[in-house]
């Protein structure tokens, strides 16, 4: 029997010699893989962020331009942690904590996706808004280390961080299910943990106790 041809199409064959190149600049499969999941789960966070702000106040978007809609999601973070009236105080204690957690982990998402990327085989890394030329920035320079372990961090982050968006949304509409939003609080702890990690390492690495 002949043996069976596939054709493959250029654009597969091309993407196939690109996810090698970035294998040599320090981007295994697995890297590549969790970088991408990453951007799914903090999409999720993101997106249910905002109609979870929306239950927080009982605002009716049918028909209207949401409040949300003017701004940013480090606004939406920053409304998050000031919570709702509805809540007592140690749901609030806790939503501040999940915006503090947030803010630290989209500082490091943003510097993954909008940094410069500064490859090496043993650990690339990404930084955001340098100031190689001597320029005046805005905002601060923040940088990004990669590898499978401080991306299994950030995935698990990303993933708690939903969990409380998805409980708080819960609790706006039935108050009987508070239990289970604050269930979260050990996971959450960690994930603070985990956020200032990764939006301070390198201040953490030149730490004499790291």
């Amino acid at each position: 029997m002949a043996e069976r041809i596939t054709n493959i199409s250029k654009h597969t064959v091309r993407s196939r010699t690109i996810l090698d190149q970035l294998t040599g600049w320090g981007f295994p499969s697995e890297v590549q893989q969790r970088m991408g999941a990453l951007g799914i789960v903090w999409g999720v966070f993101e997106t249910n962020l905002e109609s979870t702000l929306w239950a927080f106040h009982d605002e009716d978007v049918a028909g209207v331009r949401p409040s949300t809609d003017k701004s940013t999601v480090s606004d939406w973070i920053k409304a998050f942690g000031e919570g709702s009236k509805k809540f007592d105080q140690d749901v609030q204690d806790l939503l501040r904590i999940a915006s503090l957690t947030a803010n630290d982990l989209m500082e490091y998402r943003h510097s993954l996706v909008h940094g410069w990327l500064i490859p090496f085989p043993s650990g690339p890394s990404f930084i955001r808004n340098p100031r190689w030329n001597g320029e005046q920035r805005k905002r601060e320079s923040n940088d990004a280390y990669v590898d499978d372990n401080l991306l299994d961090m950030a995935i698990d982050t990303a993933w708690v961080l939903c969990n409380v968006v998805f409980s708080a949304r819960t609790v706006c509409k039935d108050s009987s299910k508070v239990q289970r939003l604050l269930a979260v609080k050990t996971d959450l702890a960690r994930a603070r943990s985990q956020a200032s990690e990764l939006r301070h390492l390198t201040a953490l690495m030149n730490h004499e106790k790291y």
